[in-house]
Formats: structure tokens, C-alpha cells, sequence
């Protein structure tokens, strides 16, 4: 199959390792042939292998002299008969094999082909670099990823099906392009007319790539501020209102459960809840103010059914008296009622945290405490979640006129606050979805940045460790719904394991701390040591992708988006100039 000048030949086979001498005249880290020049003397290169009507693909793990290089020179003011540079060898290793097929180059990742001893090697040509590394087919329907590190006339491009079936994790430290390569990537997919994307902008930087998009692009500002979107508290669901509140879950949970499934049940204010049409506020949230008896009156009636219903929201502080009431309350000496100050210590945190986002600014020019009006009679919270589903993730079908791509930009939304807002959301859509069923939602893929802020299990009250399992469960089995996520983190450490776990496809930029160097390593499948031990010297701009999207790992210079987002460095020099 290969015709072009040997450069060396197998001398030992121990499994998929094989060792190879060079010849004599390859003395360079380069070696020529009729298609161009191929680097073959550094560890990550790729070489072929004859073996008949198939190339097989070695990948070079070491470079050494089979002789020390002393015996080659003189030694003692005596010159050495040896004139000869000393034999040099390659230690590779066996990642697949290469074959003709209707007249294409095919890859097969499979490490059992191996050849005989004695096997010529040679440099691989242009065409079986992109064969091995890259994807055949139309380019319409592909992703480009960037060019090969060594060989930048060598396209690494991967199927939009293998890039999107699995979920695809971006990693690396600050500044060295994971913004561009992100928005490169999702710039490529907006020449699909029905593409659905949501991108989650914690930082407010992809807008100006995405502008020029005209009607297929949505900007959405989380916030008060200048007419931006806040979101109803009650529309964040019972799942939604978990992840925020973070409920323990012997305790707090049920009294939150309750709480909720009651809402339509009560008038609120800033001060305390009262039966719909009720006089005054009977119901509070301190376990001392009001009368228990009245309070114990109103709450049987809401169990038994006998409260009428609201045609409004309540104010968020329904939530805290609801639970209070519902957890406190406990039969007195002589038929008497009382609050239990015992058990109030239960919940207290529950209740707290509560009145601290209500009296929290930063949080209320996110989320509308106030209540309101409901989008149908008599209020349903499910139809309020699907709305908001509607909005911010699109809705079930694609539209003639429907957006394609989504920006939602938080950088309004301070960092303490962003894993409960952002994690509700999550949790909500993934509630959504699910109810849905499989094939029932528009293919919809979600770009996540700075995903160690939210996607991880939140320090709070909960007891069994549950209040991540959600969105897990969204990394887990949403491709069967349609959802295809990326993850974009600088610290993938922090990042729950189980959603790292999930990705099929790794671009993974310079990353230097220890910690973040073993959480890709033992969530990620395919790296292995030669993958893991390169991710600390990378350059700005090159990354080493691998998994589902690409047949083998590539070390690549990556493509740059255009137009490009707001995410450049600061120009120090200029400004204090």
C-alpha cells in the first residue's frame, strides 16, 4: 500500500509496543516524500507500519540511542574504531490500523493488527494523517476542530452526530482559548438552519460573535436592569425551588413539599400568610408571632381541602409560613396548641435562607419575590415551569421563526448566588424534559461555562447528598431526550464527577494544577499517560482532543471564531501608557 521511502523497520514486538530501528540516512526529525515533509522523531508523531494491503498506525512514545553515544567517540585521547552515529530508536505504540475501501482511506481503532518483524516504516502522508485523525465525508456536515500542531495543512474535523451524540467537556486554565474555541465550534453549527443552542454566558462575552446572526440569535439578559428577564420565583417548580433552597432531606423537605403544593392556598405579604380572603396574617415564620390555635385552624383547613383558591401568586414569604406552620405546630397540654421551639431548630435554616433571599437585592433583581398573576386560571406551577422552559430553552418543536441560537447572560448575577439560580434552572428544564418524554423535545444543546460554579454538589443542609442528582441525571440520560451538553470549566476538579464522566469528547487546553490534571485523567477514559503528561505544556491556543469525536487523540492548534467574543486580554501596555 505504501510505495514512498522507508525510514526504519520493526525489531522487537511485545504486544501492541513495538520498537523500531531507524535507518542510517534518517538522521532528522523530519522525513521527506512525494507528499510534503512529516515530523517522525517526537514522542505523539504517527507513523505507518506495511503490512500488506493495510498501514498500520503506530503513535511514537520515546526517542533513545540503542547504544550510548561515548562508544561512538573517543574515549582516552584514543580515537574509537566506531565511526558510525550511534543506532537510534523509536518506542511506539499501536493505536489502529488503516484500509482501502471504494477507494477511500478507512481508520480502525482496533490494537490486535500487528505486523512481522522486520516491517518497513514510513511517514505518513497528508491524506492518511486526516484519515487517521480526522473524518471523511462532507465538510458540511462536520465540525472543524483546528489543524494538526506539527502539520497545520492537515484539517481535523470530526461528524456533528459524533461531536453532539455524546456530551463534550472544555477544559483548560485561564487565557488560553477556551472562550474562542467554544464559540468557533457553535459558530459551525449555526450553518444548520433548525440548530437549537442555549448558551449559559456567566461572564457576558459571546454576544458580538453571535450578533451578526440577525433574527436566529436571542440576547437575554438575566436581570431588572435595563428591561432584562427576571424569572417568578413560582416558576421555578418544586424541582427548581429545591436546588434553590437546598432543603436537608428528613426535615426541611417535606415541610418545603408541602409549602409548595399550597401556595395556591394562601394570600401573602412581606410579613406573614394568611387563608385566601382572610382578614389578617394568622400564619408566620418565627415559631412566636400569632395565635397557634388560629394557625392550627387554618392549616386543617388547607389540609383537608376546605381553602379556597387564590387567583394569584403569593409572596415568596407564603413559603417559609407554609412550612413553619406546617412543622411546628403540635398538640398543647389540655387540648391547647402550640409551636415547638425544638423543632423550629430543624428547620431554621431552612427558613433563613429563605428570608435572606427575599431581603437580598442582588437576588430579587433576578428573581420576582412579589408574585403575581398567573399565565392560566386557576394557577397551575406546572404551567408556569413549561413557560419558562419555553422561553429560555425553546419549545418542543422547531418554529419557522424560532431562534437558533440563545444567549443567556448572567454577568449580572453575582457568583454566591449563581450555582442556586443557575442549578434551579437546570433542574427545572431537566424536570421538563423529562415528563416530556424521549423524541418529544427539539435536539438541544446546552453550552455551560464556567460550569464549576453550578454543577456541583452545594454545601448546605442536605443529609443524603441528593440535591446534585438532578442534573446529574441530565448528563446521564439526556442525550435520550435530545440534549446534547458542553461543558466549558477552568477547575474540572470541582465539577461533579458524574457529569464529567458523561462526556464523550475532550478538548483539553493547558491545564497545570495537579488536581485538575487526575480529574481528567480518571474521567476521562481514553486519556492516557501520553495524553495526561502533555496537558502541562501545551501552548496558548492548542489543545489535545479525543474521545468519541475523533478516532485518536490529536494535538491540535484550534480554529478562532469570526467574528470573535469579548474575551481578549487587557491591554495593560496601552492603557497606562
Amino acid at each position: 500500500m505504501i510505495t514512498r521511502r522507508p525510514i526504519g523497520y520493526v525489531v522487537e514486538i511485545d504486544g501492541p509496543q513495538l520498537l523500531v530501528n531507524l535507518l542510517e540516512d534518517s538522521r532528522g526529525h523530519v522525513a521527506g516524500h512525494r507528499d510534503g515533509l512529516s515530523t517522525v522523531e517526537q514522542p505523539g508523531d504517527l507513523v505507518g507500519v506495511d503490512a500488506g494491503v493495510e498501514t498500520i498506525i503506530l503513535r511514537i512514545m520515546s526517542v533513545a540511542f540503542a547504544e550510548p553515544r561515548e562508544v561512538h567517540a573517543g574515549q582516552g585521547g584514543h580515537l574509537s574504531k566506531i565511526t558510525l552515529e550511534p543506532l537510534r530508536q523509536l518506542r511506539g505504540r499501536v493505536i489502529g490500523f488503516l484500509a482501502k475501501s471504494a477507494g477511500q482511506l478507512t481508520f480502525s481503532s482496533q490494537e490486535w493488527r500487528l505486523p512481522v518483524l522486520g516491517a518497513s516504516v514510513y511517514p505518513l502522508s497528508d491524506s492518511e494523517t486526516i484519515a487517521t485523525i480526522g473524518a471523511n465525508g462532507d465538510p458540511a456536515d462536520q465540525i472543524k476542530f483546528g489543524s494538526d500542531s506539527r502539520n497545520r495543512s492537515v484539517e481535523v474535523r470530526a461528524d456533528i452526530d459524533q461531536v453532539l451524540g455524546r456530551h463534550m467537556a472544555i477544559l483548560g486554565s485561564t487565557g488560553q482559548g477556551k472562550t474562542h474555541f467554544v464559540a468557533a465550534v457553535l459558530q459551525q453549527l449555526m450553518r444548520l438552519p433548525k440548530s437549537r443552542v442555549v448558551v449559559f454566558d456567566v461572564n457576558g462575552e459571546y454576544t458580538p460573535a453571535f450578533t451578526n446572526l440577525g433574527q436566529r440569535v436571542k440576547i437575554t439578559a438575566m436581570g431588572s436592569q435595563n428591561g432584562g428577564l427576571t424569572i417568578p420565583y413560582y416558576a421555578l417548580g418544586r424541582h427548581g425551588l429545591a436546588r434553590l433552597l437546598i432543603p436537608s432531606e428528613k426535615a426541611q423537605m417535606p415541610a418545603l413539599r408541602f409549602a409548595v403544593e399550597h401556595l395556591v392556598n394562601v394570600e401573602a405579604d412581606a410579613h406573614g400568610a394568611k387563608l385566601v380572603n382572610g382578614q389578617s396574617n394568622t400564619l408566620f415564620d418565627d415559631c412566636h408571632t400569632g395565635n397557634a390555635a388560629t394557625a392550627m385552624n387554618n392549616m386543617n383547613t388547607i389540609r383537608n381541602g376546605q381553602a379556597p383558591r387564590a387567583t394569584v401568586w403569593p409572596h415568596m414569604r407564603a413559603l417559609s409560613c407554609l412550612a413553619t406552620e406546617w412543622y411546628v405546630l403540635t398538640p398543647g397540654k389540655n387540648n391547647t396548641v402550640e409551636r415547638n421551639t425544638f423543632q423550629y431548630g430543624h428547620i431554621q435554616s431552612l427558613i433563613n435562607r429563605i428570608r435572606g433571599l427575599i431581603e437580598d437585592p442582588q437576588f430579587t433583581s433576578i428573581v420576582n419575590v412579589s408574585g403575581g398573576a398567573g399565565l392560566v386560571t386557576p394557577l397551575d406551577m406546572a404551567a408556569e415551569s413549561a413557560e419558562l422552559v419555553r422561553n429560555i430553552f425553546g419549545p418542543p418543536t422547531f418554529g419557522q421563526n424560532d431562534w437558533s441560537i440563545h444567549i443567556v447572560d448572567l454577568s449580572r448575577l453575582t457568583q454566591d448566588l449563581m450555582p442556586f439560580i443557575l442549578g434551579s434552572l437546570l433542574e427545572m428544564f431537566a424536570a421538563e424534559i423529562f415528563k416530556r418524554g424521549p423524541g418529544n423535545t427539539h435536539p438541544t444543546m446546552l453550552a455551560l461555562e464556567e460550569a464549576h460554579h453550578y454543577l456541583r454538589q452545594l454545601p448546605g443542609e442536605s443529609d443524603t447528598g441528593q440535591q446534585a442528582l438532578a442534573y446529574e441525571r441530565l448528563a446521564k440520560e439526556g442525550r435520550k431526550f435530545g440534549l446534547s451538553l458542553l461543558i466549558s470549566t477552568q477547575r474540572p476538579s470541582e465539577v461533579s464527577p458524574t457529569v464529567l464522566s458523561q462526556c464523550g469528547t475532550w478538548a483539553v487546553f493547558r491545564l497545570s494544577n495537579e488536581t485538575d490534571q487526575r480529574a481528567v485523567a480518571s474521567a476521562a477514559e481514553t486519556a492516557g499517560v501520553n495524553v495526561s503528561r502533555q496537558l502541562a505544556g501545551l501552548g496558548r491556543g492548542e489543545a489535545i482532543i479525543f474521545g468519541a469525536a475523533l478516532p485518536v487523540p490529536a494535538r491540535l492548534s484550534v480554529c478562532r471564531p469570526n467574528p470573535e467574543p469579548d474575551s481578549k486580554d487587557p491591554p495593560f501596555l496601552e492603557k497606562w501608557s
